[in-house]
């Protein structure tokens, strides 16, 4: 006797909302959630036309943002956006050799906690920038970018805890 068993499987896509705040002038931004529209003016409307850059061994302008890439963009003012969309709790990154810019998910995370099967990351390489300088970063914050230097190419991969 066959028995034919069907599974159905349910998937709840949990809506969230993120706050981000910015600083006058340039900040490494990031998208922490699933959005229906990344388009970078849609995210963040007080941003400066034109000043969204990512990173692959040089800058390029861009308009729609990624989930796992950092970018630069600027802003004329100090202030905050709100965005709605589905949490993004694990996150693999493709790294190049050199110079990479990233960010996370939903949640922050400790940046001992990031999954790096193969050691590429540079140990004390891990770059966030506040007020016009760079602070070497313990913590992966939503929203926000990140410089990483990576000794390879590979991926690392970001997981809630």
């Amino acid at each position: 006797m066959i028995r034919i068993y069907n599974y159905v499987r349910l998937v709840r896509d949990i809506q969230s909302t993120s706050t981000l705040e910015f600083q006058s002038d340039w900040n490494l931004v990031g998208l922490p959630i699933e959005v229906q529209d990344s388009y970078y003016l849609s995210i963040f409307p007080d941003a400066i036309e034109g000043t969204l850059y990512s990173f692959n061994g040089g800058y390029i302008s861009e308009s729609y943002l990624t989930s796992g890439e950092g970018y630069w963009l600027r802003f004329a003012n100090d202030g905050s956006t709100t965005i709605d969309g589905i949490p993004i709790n694990e996150l693999t990154v493709n790294l190049n050799e050199g110079w990479n810019l990233i960010t996370g998910g939903s949640t922050s995370l400790n940046i001992l906690d990031i999954q790096d099967p193969d050691g590429i990351i540079i140990s004390g390489t891990v770059y966030g920038f506040i007020s016009g300088g760079y602070v070497n970063a313990e913590i992966i914050e939503p929203g926000k970018g990140y410089w990483v230097r990576a000794n390879s190419s590979g991926s690392i991969t970001l997981i809630e805890n």
